[in-house]
């Protein structure tokens, strides 16, 4: 795999099962990634949103049910032509390790099956969606470890007896396009100085484009100016590193706020709520068993 792809670090640890995200955003902004984990992902309130699961780009409808069973497949969503501002997301990604003991056992035949095809990502269609909704929003409120793992055991087998599954990419490792490679290099360069002051200037330069072509440029790929590119990058990786319990003033100088005040104000007009607010919330909405 390239070094310029984005590898999530899932919270997802050694001695955990699976980890579940449930949550309400108003865009996509994680980059096209990798993560060794398994991942089931339900997506539903945005229509007209973009689908990338390798060499596969679609437009999503209003329920969207993906499963991912490969730790080199790139994968992302995106806003594409998607207005809503009211996005529910549920997300599962476990160890390969979870299922694979059981993979040669007759039983869980259909499970192989299933998990061979989402080596290349498999979207299932709506009859298998409406079956198996009620048991992943249950999932989602299960708070005993024992019942939470034979539920997505339950879950897993109820996906693999699906008759409308569809394979997505033809392939487990795709060349991207130019645009995409572009956006790789810009998201490295913005990791990478992110505590920093960043002007529009500055960052043309190292893309070697002039200002108007690299602002066209954003502007197709991501639909925002730079500066409002580089403020939900900021917001974004604010909301992973609350997430890991860092302290207020460490993410207001790792991710280049100007003070504390600052990023109070930016953070809660873009999500709602304050940071604290917000990672009282993530802790409510991330189980990990």
């Amino acid at each position: 795999m390239r070094p310029d792809i984005f590898r999530e670090k899932s919270p997802l640890s050694a001695d955990d099962c699976f980890v579940v995200f449930d949550r309400r955003k108003s865009s996509f902004t994680f980059p096209v990634h990798i993560h060794p984990e398994y991942e089931l992902n339900y997506v539903e309130g945005a229509p007209g949103a973009q689908r990338i699961i390798g060499n596969s780009i679609e437009t999503i409808g209003e329920q969207d049910l993906v499963l991912i069973a490969s730790p080199e497949l790139e994968h992302a969503w995106k806003d594409g032509e998607c207005q809503s501002n009211d996005i529910h997301e549920i997300t599962i990604q476990f160890h390969p390790s979870l299922i694979e003991q059981y993979l040669d056992k007759k039983q869980f035949t259909s499970i192989q099956q299933l998990l061979s095809k989402a080596s290349r990502g498999v979207v299932f269609g709506k009859n298998t969606v409406d079956r198996v909704l009620p048991l992943l929003r249950i999932l989602t409120l299960e708070r005993d470890g024992f019942y939470s793992v034979m539920k997505l055991l339950v879950l897993l087998y109820e996906l693999s007896k699906g008759e409308d599954i569809r394979v997505l990419s033809t392939a487990t490792n795709t060349v991207l396009s130019n645009s995409e490679l572009l956006m790789g290099r810009l998201q490295e360069y913005v990791i990478a100085n992110i505590n920093k002051e960043l002007s529009l200037p500055m960052v043309a330069a190292i893309m070697n484009m002039s200002k108007s072509t690299f602002s066209r440029f954003l502007k197709s790929a991501t639909t925002l100016n730079f500066t409002d590119y580089l403020l939900d990058f900021r917001i974004n990786m604010a909301v992973r590193l609350l997430k890991e319990e860092t302290p207020i003033a460490d993410i207001v100088e790792q991710c280049g706020f100007n003070s504390v005040s600052y990023f109070y104000r930016v953070f809660k007009k873009k999500k709602g709520i304050t940071p604290i607010e917000y990672r009282n919330s993530l802790r409510k909405q991330q189980m990990i068993i």
